[in-house]
């Protein structure tokens, strides 16, 4: 569980407050000995496609595989039902590949802010959008809304420029925060206006699958 202020995207502080600030949602984290290779494909992509927006730390890749809600403050009854949710699932260790690179429609522009779109590289269909759905239907299950066909990726950066799927010919791949045995998932709660404040203190830092 992450609160947003403990939890640094590397991006700048932003100019403005969301009014849902809370954020809930589960994902992988990279182990630490794929930071390299995908910081190097972050760069380069981001400059083969013009991205010059806020890059995220390599330290905080992560596979994004359900989002749990927004809100303006976060209530202990969804806290306890993600977290039931999470229990529910376990799966064994598998690896994840990323075939794509697309950006996601993300905020649009307005009252004078450029659009905010997340850059992203897609997951390929295979265990890790299994685990995605397996989540859903726990969530579900525990009174919460789920995505039927979330697609689980992996966001570089954001920026107000759109670019069309394209092909990763890295085909980069990792085993992202998955150990050798089966444990439950996990959910992250961050509060995104907190995002970017000066101190940051990691409260737990789990891998989970």
């Amino acid at each position: 569980m992450y609160r947003q202020q403990e939890f640094d995207f590397g991006m700048p502080i932003p100019p403005w407050q969301p009014k849902l600030p809370d954020r809930v949602f589960f994902a992988l984290f990279l182990e630490a000995k794929d930071y390299a290779a995908f910081w190097s494909l972050q760069r380069r992509l981001c400059d083969l496609n013009g991205i010059t927006g806020s890059l995220l730390l390599k330290e905080r890749f992560h596979v994004s595989l359900q989002h749990v809600g927004d809100y303006k403050r976060l209530r202990s009854k969804i806290e306890f039902a993600a977290r039931r949710s999470g229990r529910l699932v376990e799966m064994p260790s598998f690896e994840i590949r990323f075939g794509h690179a697309v950006s996601f429609p993300g905020r649009p522009a307005a009252r004078g802010r450029p659009a905010s779109r997340p850059f992203v590289l897609l997951a390929d269909n295979g265990p890790v959008c299994e685990l995605s759905r397996f989540i859903g239907v726990a969530m579900k299950a525990n009174g919460l809304k789920s995505a039927d066909h979330f697609a689980p990726h992996m966001t570089f950066a954001y920026d107000e420029k759109f670019v069309a799927r394209q092909p990763n010919r890295s085909n980069q791949f990792c085993s992202p925060g998955v150990p050798s045995h089966s444990q439950p998932a996990r959910p992250h709660n961050i509060q995104r206006s907190g995002l970017l404040a000066a101190d940051r203190r990691v409260v737990t830092a789990e891998p989970f699958c």
